[in-house]
């Protein structure tokens, strides 16, 4: 299963950056961070199929808003990975800063929705 090599890559460098005491904070964290990348490259790899899955049923019963939620789902995905990372490296406020930036990226991929519903109100309230 993909989730073991995933665990067993991610409990290497734990291994290898907890166990070493020689290594400075600053190999630390660098090691760190490239665990992180790889282990997102990877997973991008393997979800790309589900999605392009995903994308073919939306087509065909011709829902729009596919492409946003992928989006949405996407920049959350990135905005926890980040803000764990700066979390992790003892800096809160780098971390509040990305989730405060996520939300937004999320609500500006939101607006079309939100127009297209803002126009099917006023459609109905003018038909009264």
């Amino acid at each position: 299963m993909e989730i073991f090599k995933i665990a067993l890559l991610i409990i290497t460098v734990l291994v290898i950056s907890g166990g070493i005491p020689a290594l400075s904070k600053e190999i630390t964290v660098i090691m760190t961070f490239s665990c992180c990348i790889v282990v997102l490259l990877y997973i991008l790899e393997q979800i790309i199929p589900a999605v392009n899955y995903i994308k073919s049923i939306a087509s065909n019963i011709s829902f729009s808003g596919m492409d946003i939620i992928l989006k949405s789902v996407g920049v959350g995905f990135v905005t926890q990975l980040v803000s764990d990372i700066a979390l992790d490296s003892n800096n809160r406020t780098l971390a509040d800063q990305m989730v405060f930036a996520g939300r937004v990226c999320i609500l500006m991929l939101a607006m079309p929705v939100f127009m297209d519903v803002f126009k099917i109100i006023e459609k109905l309230t003018n038909g009264l």
